[in-house]
């Protein structure tokens, strides 16, 4: 008898096929990063909208703690590295994504000091930075996103071409789900799903991506990407949380509203 979690699973995977280029990992290492830039979309047929709908839709409300590692080595021999983790809450049709601050920064910005640097110092751009991001998507697949700024006590709804100035990368798909669920019917299935896992693969010339899928929870529990020479390695890793009480996005309920120009002076 088949997985009633299976056939939803491959019902994601089909649903997002023809929407999403290969490997779209638009919120991977740029996920809630101020460097990310929307990326371009292809032009969605009535179909494929309905179809991603029906896959939203179906997919379970997760909580998570997903943390991401990037390390490169650069031709000036510099090696490098960054990490940062987000708190990433997805309910119907809607994701929630937060930054954990490290405990160090947390007192530092508790004790009222600034971290903010540049010509606008100070202003709302910085408290822009590292926001809650909020994405919606409506049965139609228009998409709203919008920056939660608790300190003022405003929802700014942010127009397509300043995403990447909040972290949105553009990809819907990539933000609900992590990782475009048509990327996995695009890898090699590694055997068959071991604890409520299925592992892909995926080599490309000398570059090597290894996904962990959660198959019920519809979610990557690890995504890495290498390398052959060891100058580049990047990992996601995403594990459950408790069920927040009160939900994060509750106390904006009452929140002002603006638009991204009201941040720009």
């Amino acid at each position: 008898m088949t997985n009633p979690s299976h056939r939803i699973g491959a019902a994601v995977v089909l649903a997002a096929a023809s929407l999403i280029p290969p490997l779209a990992l638009a919120q991977g290492d740029a996920a809630h990063s101020h460097a990310a830039a929307p990326t371009e979309r292809a032009p969605a047929t009535s179909a494929s909208v309905a179809a991603t709908t029906t896959a939203v839709e179906a997919a379970p409300e997760v909580n998570l703690r997903v943390t991401h590692v990037s390390r490169s080595i650069g031709v000036d021999g510099v090696e490098r590295e960054s990490r940062y983790t987000n708190r990433v809450f997805r309910r119907t049709a809607m994701v929630w994504t937060e930054r954990e601050l490290p405990e160090g920064l947390r007192k530092s910005l508790d004790h009222g000091h600034s971290h903010a640097h540049g010509p606008h110092a100070g202003h709302a751009h910085d408290e822009a930075q590292g926001a809650p991001l909020r994405v919606t998507r409506d049965r139609d697949g228009k998409e709203t996103v919008e920056v939660v700024l608790a300190k003022t006590r405003r929802v700014i709804e942010v127009d397509r071409a300043h995403h990447g100035n909040v972290g949105y990368g553009g990809s819907w798909d990539a933000a609900y789900w992590l990782i475009s669920p048509a990327s996995l019917q695009r890898m090699e299935r590694v055997g068959a799903p071991k604890g409520g896992v299925q592992r892909y693969t995926l080599t490309q010339s000398e570059n090597r991506m290894l996904v962990e899928w959660d198959v019920a929870g519809q979610f990557p529990r690890k995504i890495e990407r290498s390398d052959a020479h060891g100058t580049s390695f990047y990992q996601l890793t995403a594990t459950r949380l408790a069920k927040p009480d009160p939900a994060p996005w509750e106390a904006s309920r009452g929140y002002a509203r603006g638009d991204y120009s009201d941040l720009l002076d």
